[in-house]
């Protein structure tokens, strides 16, 4: 007499369950999925050139910056543009405040306010690369803002958000140099 092998049904729609979970995250690859290599593998952030008025802004620019492409591993930094494959440069052009919100007492007095930062980055190849004299892109515009609250006080308040200011336009740069081409 043949016997016939009964499967609960639950356990049979958990082991179809799990097989297709499995299949769909067998091709799963960590990282940011860039197929084609990059035409450059090492480089070189020059120091940020300000266009505007904002104090202090250079070194928290240019480290946030760096400190992006450090962290995201698919280029090496590059300390001299003279052993670069490609240089990126960034200039501030612009820094603003805009009106968010007013006080309803006085509309004249303002509450919160973004902060506005324009800037271009060119990347052209470095002094390493086998054609130094190509430009990637030129003065491409990357706008960031940030509302703060001002409270406590204006200044101590746009002094807070230039490390954020500077993390956000960090991570534009980053996609800008290594994932749209």
């Amino acid at each position: 007499m043949r016997r016939r092998l009964r499967f609960p049904l639950p356990a049979l729609a958990l082991a179809v369950g799990l097989a297709l979970l499995g299949s769909g995250c067998m091709g799963y690859r960590l990282g940011t999925g860039a197929e084609a290599p990059l035409a450059f593998s090492t480089l070189h952030v020059a120091p940020v050139k300000m266009r505007a008025l904002v104090p202090q802004a250079e070194a928290v620019i240019t480290g946030a910056v760096r400190e992006a492409f450090a962290n995201d591993g698919r280029v090496a930094l590059a300390a001299h543009p003279a052993t670069a494959g490609a240089v990126l440069e960034i200039t501030v052009r612009s820094y603003r405040r805009e009106t968010a919100t007013a006080d309803p007492e006085d509309t004249g007095l303002a509450r919160k306010l973004s902060v506005v930062l324009l800037a271009e980055l060119t990347l052209r190849a470095g002094e390493g690369a086998e054609t130094p004299a190509k430009t990637y892109f030129r003065a491409r515009p990357i706008e960031v803002r940030r509302d703060i609250f001002i409270d406590s006080g204006q200044q101590q308040a746009e002094y807070q958000a230039l490390p954020l200011l500077a993390q956000d336009l960090a991570d534009k740069a980053l996609h800008a140099v290594l994932d749209t081409w």
